[in-house]
């Protein structure tokens, strides 16, 4: 029993030594672990230029766009393949470039142009249609601007058929007038002729336009109230300045000002609100256009309360993300379409934001302009179903978000198309079975066996060639006329006659037999005018077994049918 006394005794001991020995901080509570805030990470973007992908479709065709959605669909095609990068140019205008229009015929030859006058041209002439602007180059003379030249090849019409453009489209086949290779390197392209430079774009994906907030550029302590200089620079001089900042991030931003010369400078009014995370934010803009360059201070800058009431900045200023800040961009490049193929007006707009929520279409045809419908965020195009037959509208297109709206877009016009009511005349004065018809040049009246018609349109000479919708001198004559959309051919049938044209070719087909349009001249050929099919009168007529007579005097065209 002692012994066990004894035991207890000394194992008490033992543990009142071993206690004895530990540290006083070992037996006090851990304290608690504080996260510390991450550190501020700078937001800095520039504007670059963009890859115009280039592919190559049945090994004979080639296709352009600055859509990598739009390429890889492309690639995933049968018979389409990558081709490389043809420019680099781009996205948003900038003080020093000019628009890089994508033009298309017959869904499939693109060719581009730099100015509105070679736009229309190319539209009344070769029968191209405007598919907006793609993007912005450098006039050719400018050779402080870009590091490249783009050159133009071409090669001419052919009657292939192309079973990759069929399978796109859906068609039966597709056939394909002609094709332009562009790249910024000069080389020998076989079976293309060589057209020289166009225009000057870029070899790489170079920074075209930085900004950089020089002050307060971060770690700096300010006072409330005080006057202090916003500065800061950009790569390119030009453009507008928009001005924002923060007391704290997670609480929103707030504007300073916006649309400011870009002077370099600003003087801004210290808000009085004690902070510790203050950063500001410069942007650049050109024409309206955010294209999404901007900095921010390097670190969180301090403000410290200065003379006069203290102010609450969340309460007083209420601030908001950036995005919900910062109007989108306004729309561009509005067009409006209404053809034979598309007779209720389709419009087509350039999307430059970044942060709409949607976008609204106006329309009037008198008056003022109403609200016709709102679309989603991304979308650009819409289809006027409601627009009538015969009248003429006018369109603009803004964006949306739950807070701001953007300037309109560019306004346009467009009549809806209306297919013309042609009265073939049944006892009109003449010889039984002839009819006698005259055209004048650039007027809408004609007559019929001496009666006073209206076209809807009128003839021009183009390549020394009156042109004009041929239904106004065949249907008269008892002839058919049919529109393959699918082809962009028009065939004319009378009797035993049946002559095939195509839009922009210069071979026609009379009873099966290829038969030039106009030997003496290549260059004229069907074209696609103000959504009109335009044909040479004399070809048509003539081999329909008329006679005509071109009476340069009154600058009128005869035309007898003696049958």
């Amino acid at each position: 029993m002692k012994r066990i006394k004894n035991g207890i005794i000394s194992l008490i001991l033992i543990l009142l030594i071993f206690v004895s020995g530990i540290p006083a901080y070992a037996l006090e509570a851990r304290p608690q672990i504080t996260k510390p805030d991450l550190p501020f990470i700078s937001a800095h973007r520039v504007i670059k230029a963009e890859p115009v992908y280039r592919v190559l479709a049945d090994d004979k065709l080639h296709w352009y766009t600055t859509s990598a959605d739009e390429f890889n669909y492309w690639t995933g095609l049968k018979g389409i393949n990558n081709d490389g990068i043809a420019a680099y140019i781009s996205p948003v205008p900038l003080p020093y470039t000019v628009p890089m229009w994508n033009m298309v015929k017959n869904n499939a030859e693109q060719y581009f142009v730099t100015s509105e006058e070679s736009r229309d041209y190319v539209i009344g002439k070769y029968g191209y249609c405007d598919c907006g602007i793609m993007g912005y180059v450098v006039a050719l003379n400018d050779a402080a601007h870009g590091n490249a030249q783009l050159y133009q090849w071409y090669r001419g019409a052919t009657d292939y058929v192309y079973p990759a453009l069929a399978e796109l489209y859906g068609l039966d086949d597709n056939k394909w007038d002609a094709d332009h290779y562009y790249n910024t390197v000069v080389a020998s392209i076989s079976s293309y002729k060589y057209e020289g430079p166009q225009f000057r774009v870029w070899s790489d994906a170079s920074t075209l336009q930085e900004i950089d907030v020089l002050s307060p550029k971060g770690g700096e302590t300010l006072t409330g109230g005080s006057k202090v200089n916003i500065r800061w620079k950009t790569m390119i001089p030009g453009g507008n300045i928009s001005l924002y900042y923060t007391l704290n991030p997670s609480e929103g931003w707030s504007v300073i000002d916006e649309d400011l010369e870009n002077t370099g400078s600003y003087e801004w009014t210290v808000p009085n609100s004690a902070a510790s995370k203050a950063i500001v934010e410069a942007r650049w803009s050109y024409e309206g256009i955010d294209a999404n360059c901007y900095d921010q201070s390097d670190q969180y800058f301090s403000i410290k309360l200065g003379v006069g009431t203290p102010i609450n900045w969340a309460l007083a200023f209420k601030p908001l993300a950036m995005k919900a800040l910062l109007a989108p961009a306004a729309p561009s490049n509005l067009t409006a379409i209404s053809n034979l193929l598309q007779l209720k007006p389709m419009l087509y707009w350039q999307d430059n934001s970044t942060n709409e929520t949607g976008f609204v279409i106006e329309r009037k045809s008198t008056g003022s302009y109403e609200k016709l419908a709102q679309v989603a965020a991304d979308q650009t195009k819409y289809t006027d179903s409601s627009a009538e037959a015969g009248m003429t509208y006018s369109y603009r297109v803004k964006a949306v978000n739950n807070q701001l709206s953007s300037g309109y877009s560019n306004e346009v016009s467009k009549p809806v198309f209306k297919k013309p009511e042609i009265v073939i005349p049944q006892s009109e004065p003449g010889k039984a079975g002839q009819v006698n018809m005259v055209f004048t040049l650039d007027q809408r009246d004609y007559s019929v066996n001496g009666v006073t018609k209206t076209m809807d349109v009128s003839p021009v000479s183009l390549e020394g060639r009156t042109m004009l919708p041929i239904r106004f001198a065949a249907d008269p004559i008892g002839a058919e006329t049919v529109w393959n959309g699918t082809d962009r051919k028009v065939t004319v049938k009378l009797d035993k006659t049946t002559i095939e044209l195509w839009i922009g070719a210069g071979i026609a087909l009379v009873n099966g037999v290829s038969t030039p349009i106009d030997s003496e001249n290549p260059a004229v050929n069907p074209i696609i005018m103000n959504d009109r099919t335009m044909l040479p009168m004399r070809f048509v007529a003539e081999n329909l077994g008329c006679t005509v007579e071109w009476l340069p005097a009154s600058k009128q065209i005869n035309v007898n049918y003696p049958h």
